[in-house]
């Protein structure tokens, strides 16, 4: 199937072809795209960030696990993808755990069709969500990126709660050097206020990373 970024992305991920089949027939109904990977590897090498989307993939499979694949999404990605987790009843309490850790949930085998999608058109409504958390994060990446090494060593002042004397005494500079700093950061940054400054630009909002 060719990919469609505007439609909502299913990606079903399963080493058994007939479950694999079954959750594509379904999500069909959605109205979405759904991908099928019989490992997730190869979800791995597919996988783009998109408008609005989920993850669901079996917790035991051939070389990397529903939970491993969990964990390499967090390590990839800002903003991960929701994921849920299919899983037998023997393996509930570590699909808690996944929870705990960030995954969006997960449900019991056998599948139950009205339960499932429930939860596959949760996980799309938080999707669209992260989204635009991405896009916001991405903006204050690209901002920041424009600040020259000085500026950022006196923003990291000004979040420090720091006054633009005490800033200047400990990177020995004039007061008006870090007031012309401190006017030309906020302006590449499209804040009026330490206020706006501090609120979109603190941890974790705004990470410096």
């Amino acid at each position: 199937m060719t990919y469609n970024p505007l439609l909502p992305q299913v990606y079903l991920i399963d080493d058994d072809a007939i479950t694999l089949a079954l959750m594509e027939g379904l999500v069909d109904p959605l109205g979405v795209q759904a991908q099928c990977f019989a490992r997730a590897e190869d979800f791995l090498v597919n996988y783009r960030p998109g408008l609005c989307e989920c993850v669901v993939t079996d917790m035991r499979m051939p070389g990397v696990s529903g939970l491993q694949l969990h964990k390499r999404l967090l390590q990839l990605h800002d903003i991960a993808p929701p994921l849920i987790i299919v899983t037998g009843y023997a393996e509930v309490s570590a699909a808690v755990e996944a929870m705990k850790q960030g995954a969006f949930d997960f449900v019991e085998k056998p599948i139950q069709g009205h339960q499932f999608l429930e939860k596959i058109q949760a996980a799309l409504t938080l999707s669209r969500e992260l989204h635009q958390q991405r896009q916001a994060l991405a903006t204050r990446q690209a901002r920041l990126a424009l600040l020259t090494p000085k500026e950022q060593e006196i923003l990291q002042g000004i979040l420090q709660g720091l006054s633009s004397k005490e800033i200047a005494a400990g990177l020995g500079l004039s007061v008006r050097t870090v007031e012309n700093h401190r006017a030309r950061l906020m302006d590449k940054l499209h804040v009026k206020s330490a206020i706006e400054l501090m609120r979109d630009f603190m941890q974790p909002a705004g990470s410096l990373t």
